[in-house]
């Protein structure tokens, strides 16, 4: 495995020492290279101070020949009276005598008067050489003469004035540069380029010899490429004009090439042995620290699989890896601990300590058995919110825990168990024999629970409702059992019944509740046309106007089957779906009274909604977004609440009509008289207008009760500053007799049903026509 963590180990040991290696490497070569360029240029600069001192040396050694020749007085007088056999006598002892291979008496003119050597070969080189020297008294200058090379010095002869000149010169040949070469260690080479001469210390030499090109371009085959063999510096020498002369000094770099080579080749060998003992130590250190780590790997892996005991196995470790080791087991044992409590936490109520629901069902296949008959109890605490409104959330907790407590009184004395399946709702399941022999069933159960509690030294009164299922005769599976069980309680407290026995085709209709249910929450979506809205008019009594209309939903299924609204508007109250079908109806009906205001048609359209509806939080800047989408006048919708729904929303419910109130809408309390609100709460209410309940107008032409109520409400409401609307008016008697106690709107069957917004409006024109 390239990724494990000894391969990484060993790979970043083996990459820092090779890292390091091939640094110190580099920078010895690099060193080393520089030093021996450095070494090489010192060498030539050595050499050059050589060659200098050695030509100066012969200058000096010229120099003090030809003063000795010019000052000899019998010389002085032969070359005065021309005598030629003393003069040539006197040249060629004096060369002789200080090995000077050249030694001339050069007369005014630049002829050649006398030579140690053939006179001849001088004729025609004498007279410009004379002229130059000339111009550098007493210093030595080098000369081609008869194509050979020589270092030269010219001293006038005065007798006592200028008579002649002599010349006096050492011959530069390869036995000079060879003496050079021994004294400098670098090939010497004298070269004149305008003779063609070459004189060298080079020994095998290439048949067309050029030593300026030949230095300048011979390589050497090394380990890395061809290479340069010398390093060469030019020299220009003191001589003729017309007929420069150079000396090139060729410093031989192979032996440095070798010895680098070598130094290269040991270098790469100490290389590659730290290299491989830096993969066996590495190797070594890897394996030591990976095994342990191998084996908490084994143990992290048995901890995965909840096995938290482990034993493990290492000699000579280091400390860090026997405080991990230590670590591990240490958390082995508080995850242990930790997973224990999570299990229980995850199965069990934080409160009581019961089953929650989700275990409780995996508790009901586990536990119940095929050949015992068991009873399944739901059991819901009524009013516990009051209590925690009232008294605080600590004691509606210590309420909870006493009920539990009384559940577990009843039921672990016959084997059974039980779950908190809600807030304020419980589950106990025990065998049934047992608990008719024993507890008097479940009659006993709930005469134990509904004895007065003790709670913080307050005496609590609690009353339940009680669903009640039979196993296996009503249910096997878990989740048709709960299912069943919490719809026998919820049929209980609906009915305000103390216990309710679960009844064959009870779950059905509860499906049914849950299919019409997602069938509701579709036609919302979908806005396909199941849902639509009826208005029912309003008389306004004194001008015999219509200037109001009451917005109903209806609900026609896509079988044809119609709704009860009353049904699936409980239904959505339940299930919390009331607040998207209010937010729907809103906007349908918004939308039409834009479209009657377009049409010149105005009337005021009022909206049922519900204390969710109220308590909703986005439920007025719904509003006010709808109102300004369709351009509407505020003015022209009312909002319905009941009395109920003013009652179990007070403080809240009073809050949002206020807002409401604020922006033009006017607020309207249905169904009054049935409720109960009070004198002191109905001053209180932010509302514009009084909506009594159809069950005193329905008769009202027949009821003197009931006239009396409705004289007095309606009296009432307008010395509160309220308009009043009487629905249910079903006879012209009944109009009449709210037209003398001056009620503001009458509504019902008598004017008309609910109708469509296209029906209405042929409605409004038949009874504009009519009256």
């Amino acid at each position: 495995m390239t990724n494990s963590l000894k391969n990484r180990i060993t790979i970043l040991c083996v990459g820092l020492v090779l890292l390091t290696t091939l640094v110190s490497l580099f920078s010895f070569l690099w060193s080393t290279s520089k030093f021996q360029e450095e070494k090489v240029n010192q060498d030539i600069k050595v050499a050059q101070s050589v060659y200098k001192q050695y030509l100066k040396s012969k200058e000096s050694l010229l120099l003090t020949a030809a003063k000795v020749l010019t000052s000899d007085f019998g010389f002085k007088q032969a070359v005065a009276t021309r005598d030629a056999g003393t003069i040539s006598s006197v040249l060629f002892n004096h060369s002789q005598r200080i090995d000077a291979e050249l030694m001339l008496l050069i007369d005014l003119s630049g002829q050649l008067i006398s030579a140690n050597t053939n006179e001849g070969h001088f004729e025609h080189d004498l007279q410009p050489l004379t002229k130059e020297l000339l111009n550098t008294p007493e210093q030595s200058s080098f000369a081609i003469l008869n194509k050979e090379l020589y270092q030269v010095i010219l001293l006038p002869v005065k007798a006592p004035r200028t008579v002649a000149y002599s010349l006096v010169g050492f011959k530069i040949d390869d036995s000079v540069a060879s003496e050079l070469k021994s004294l400098t260690g670098m090939d010497v080479s004298f070269i004149g380029r305008a003779d063609d001469l070459v004189i060298s210390s080079l020994i095998k030499r290439p048949a067309q010899f050029d030593p300026v090109h030949y230095f300048n371009t011979v390589t050497t085959s090394r380990f890395f490429g061809e290479y340069l063999v010398y390093r060469n510096l030019d020299i220009e020498l003191t001589s003729l004009v017309t007929h420069p002369i150079i000396i090139l000094l060729s410093a031989d770099l192979t032996q440095g090439y070798s010895d680098f080579e070598k130094l290269l080749f040991t270098l790469l060998i100490l290389a590659i042995l730290t290299m491989f003992v830096g993969v066996i130590t590495s190797s070594l250190l890897a394996n030591n620290l990976t095994t342990p780590l191998s084996q908490l790997a084994v143990i992290a892996r048995q901890f995965a699989q909840g096995n938290y005991s482990f034993e493990f196995k290492g000699e000579k470790q280091s400390t860090e890896i026997a405080t991990l080791a230590e670590a591990f087991s240490s958390m082995g044992n508080d995850i242990n601990q930790r997973e224990q409590q999570i299990n229980f936490q995850a199965r069990h109520d934080s409160l009581t300590g019961f089953y929650n629901r989700s275990a409780m069902l995996e508790v009901l296949d586990d536990e119940l058995k095929d050949n015992v008959e068991y009873t399944l109890v739901a059991i819901d605490i009524k009013g516990l919110r009051h209590i925690n409104d009232k008294l605080g959330p600590r004691i509606g907790d210590d309420c909870l825990k006493a009920v539990a407590c009384r559940i577990a009184e009843f039921s672990d004395e016959l084997g059974g168990f039980h779950a908190r399946i809600g807030g304020d709702e419980f589950l106990t399941v025990f065998p049934t024999a047992a608990a008719r022999e024993l507890k008097s069933g479940v009659v006993g159960l709930i005469a134990q629970l509904q004895s007065c509690y003790t709670i913080q030294k307050l005496k609590i009164s609690l009353r339940f409702s009680a669903g009640i299922l039979q196993y296996p005769s009503q249910g096997t599976m878990s989740d048709d059992l709960m299912r069943r069980v919490l719809i026998a309680v919820d049929s209980a407290a609906n009915k305000n019944e103390s216990i309710h026995y679960y009844q064959i085709g009870e779950d059905e209709a509860h499906l049914d509740r849950l299919i019409m249910l997602d069938e509701l929450k579709q036609a919302i979506s979908d806005d396909d046309g199941q849902l639509f809205m009826t208005y029912q008019p309003k008389l306004h009594i004194k001008t015999q106007k219509i200037d109001k209309v009451e917005s109903l939903i209806r609900w026609q299924r896509k079988d044809g089957s119609w709704v009860n609204p009353e049904v699936f508007i409980d239904l959505a109250e339940q299930s919390g779906l009331i607040v998207e079908l209010t937010a729907w109806v809103v906007n349908t009906v918004v939308a039409q009274v834009a479209d009657w205001q377009l049409k010149g048609i105005n009337l005021q359209a009022a909206i049922n909604v519900s204390a969710q509806d109220i308590a909703f939080p986005g439920f007025h800047s719904a509003l006010v977004r709808t109102l300004k989408k369709y351009k509407v006048d505020p003015k022209l919708i009312t909002i319905e609440l009941t009395e109920r729904d003013m009652i179990e929303n007070e403080e809240k419910g009073i809050k949002a009509l206020e807002n409401l109130k604020e922006i033009g809408v006017k607020i309207s309390l249905d169904d009054y008289g049935v409720g109960q609100t009070s004198l002191g709460r109905l001053k209180m209410l932010p509302i514009d207008e009084l909506k009594l309940d159809k069950c005193f107008i329905l008769k009202l032409d027949e009821s003197q009760k009931d006239q009396f109520i409705v004289q007095s409400s309606i009296t009432l409401g307008h010395q509160l500053g309220f308009s009043v609307v009487a629905e249910g008016v079903e006879t012209l008697g009944s109009l009449n007799l709210l037209k003398d106690m001056q009620c503001d709107h009458a509504q019902g069957y008598y004017l008309s049903r609910p109708l469509k917004a296209e029906l209405l409006e042929e409605w409004l024109n038949d009874y504009y026509a009519k009256n």
